[in-house]
């Protein structure tokens, strides 16, 4: 009966306390949602995920909640049920204070890896590696032969790793499918149509001349090195007026890896580096 009396007593108390706790919790929840918002669009892979999304929808709703319980509270005062207004407060607060870090405890960590293949081969790509694309989940990415990975070719670092700045992207493709890649499939059923140039840096040139979509003519610049067998080992493909953005396929032992380097910059060195990070991710 005590505890009804203080209810009844300070009513009025407890409902402006509701509705000041309820203004300074607004600033507070948007910015928690910003963050995690953030974090969920431009890091989708990280084991974070679980914690940003339960915290995201926490906050909205804790507002929820604590607004309701202004509201209310203050319908109740005016109806005069004086101790139903100071308990919506008081219990509003309580479950919610208390609920929802308790209910977080039950949340689980995204995965530290991911699992991809090249061929029959499986591969635990950790996930500040993973290619992602801001606002889409790991598993609603394109599905695509091989995999591709995101890392900094400076160090050989992922996303969140220090020094690791200016991402790119590297594929990797099985050996024996490199029907997959178009421009190695292009390469096999064009060579015969290429006029061969000069050579440069250690490759065989080659000049594809085509029409563009839109029924302009172009010029495919090949650079290619092949072993003694003939077979091709490093294909390098630059558009018609620059060699410093070109598209490098380099066979690193049964694997055929793709990304973007000027002709001057892709190179053995580089592949067998990116060759032995991907290898330390094959599952054995």
């Amino acid at each position: 009966m005590q505890v009804e009396r203080i209810l009844r007593s300070r009513a009025g108390t407890f409902v402006v306390i509701g509705w000041l706790l309820f203004v300074v919790s607004i600033p507070i929840c948007l910015l928690v949602v910003a963050v995690t918002a953030i974090s969920l669009t431009y890091f989708p892979a990280s084991p974070q995920v679980p914690f940003d999304a339960y915290d995201n929808n926490a906050s909205w709703i804790f507002l929820a909640s604590v607004a309701f319980a202004a509201v209310a509270s203050s319908i109740a005062l005016a109806l005069d049920f004086r101790a139903t207004a100071s308990a919506l407060v008081v219990v509003t607060w309580s479950i919610t204070i208390a609920g929802i870090p308790a209910a977080r405890l039950f949340v689980k960590p995204g995965p530290e890896y991911f699992e991809r293949h090249v061929g029959q081969e499986v591969f635990l790509v950790p996930w500040k590696y993973v290619p992602t694309s801001p606002g889409v989940p790991v598993d609603k990415m394109p599905k695509e032969v091989g995999f591709s990975a995101s890392l900094c070719f400076s160090n050989l670092g992922g996303r969140t790793d220090v020094g690791c700045g200016y991402i790119q992207s590297v594929h990797v493709l099985p050996s024996e499918n490199s029907d997959a890649d178009p421009d190695l499939r292009s390469w096999r059923e064009y060579r015969s149509q290429m006029s061969p140039g000069p050579d440069r840096n250690g490759y065989q040139s080659f000049d594809l001349s085509f029409t563009r979509s839109d029924g302009h003519p172009s010029v495919g610049h090949y650079f290619a090195r092949l072993n003694s067998n003939g077979q091709l080992t490093r294909l390098v493909i630059c558009g018609a007026n620059s060699e410093k953005l070109c598209t490098t396929h380099a066979l690193a032992g049964n694997y055929w890896l793709r990304y973007q380097a000027g002709l001057a910059e892709g190179d053995e060195v580089l592949d067998g580096k990116l060759a032995a990070l991907i290898e330390s991710w094959r599952r054995n």
